[in-house]
């Protein structure tokens, strides 16, 4: 099974693309195979919409580029799923959004759950989250008021502070936390919680392999 994962961010280093996908490939089962590719255009993280839209265009063109005849599914790497319903419509194998797989993990390990996210508006990430369907299962949206490029610099404090608004989303009530961010992958294990953390990297890695086995698509037709 060959799972192809698009980097957005153009300024990430080889070493950090290696981290990730030495992380992934010890949490995958051993026939899952990986290709990441990062675009060459686009931004260098994605804190806002104009980002967020600008990284799924790019996206695209990255996969436009590829070989696709033996990919069985597509994660595009960042918790704001860009360009998931557009890559959805113009290629074949499952593409699979991390937030969107994360949310629907959390609705299955409870009633309702908390996203943490590092910064950026809370508005249009729980707009994001109603639009897939779970703005019910939605307790709040908790920042830790970290840029995505500052959140692996000081991991102990960036550690502090997801704790911190994990425990805050148990006492309003969430079953759950959602990490909003792919920077924060392999973290979830290492954060003090009252709730299961659920890692948005994994979810969307499990959710691609799970609906590759079964022969499934979310093509979107017309």
């Amino acid at each position: 099974m060959k799972i192809a994962i698009v980097i957005p961010n153009v300024t990430m280093t080889e070493q950090a693309i290696a981290e990730r996908r030495a992380f992934l490939l010890a949490n995958a089962a051993p026939d899952v195979e990986l290709e990441l590719w990062r675009n060459d255009v686009g931004p260098e993280s994605i804190e806002t919409e104009a980002e967020r839209d600008w990284a799924g265009v790019e996206i695209g063109r990255t996969l436009e580029g590829k070989d696709l005849s033996k990919v069985d599914a597509i994660i595009p790497w960042c918790a704001a799923d860009p360009g998931v319903h557009a890559l959805r419509q113009s290629f074949a194998p499952p593409v699979i959004g991390p937030l969107m797989a994360a949310c629907q993990l959390a609705s299955l390990a409870g009633e309702r759950f908390t996203l943490i996210m590092p910064a950026g508006s809370r508005r249009m990430n729980r707009q994001r989250i109603q639009g897939y369907g779970f703005g019910d299962r939605l307790v709040s949206v908790r920042q830790v008021n970290k840029p995505v490029l500052e959140l692996r610099a000081d991991l102990d404090q960036t550690l502090e502070r997801l704790s911190v608004e994990a425990h805050a989303a148990y006492q309003e009530g969430a079953d759950s936390v959602v990490l909003g961010c792919m920077a924060l992958f392999g973290l979830a294990p290492r954060i003090e919680s009252p709730i299961p953390v659920i890692c948005p990297a994994l979810a969307a890695l499990n959710v691609a392999s799970l609906m590759a086995r079964m022969g499934l698509t979310n093509r979107i037709a017309g």
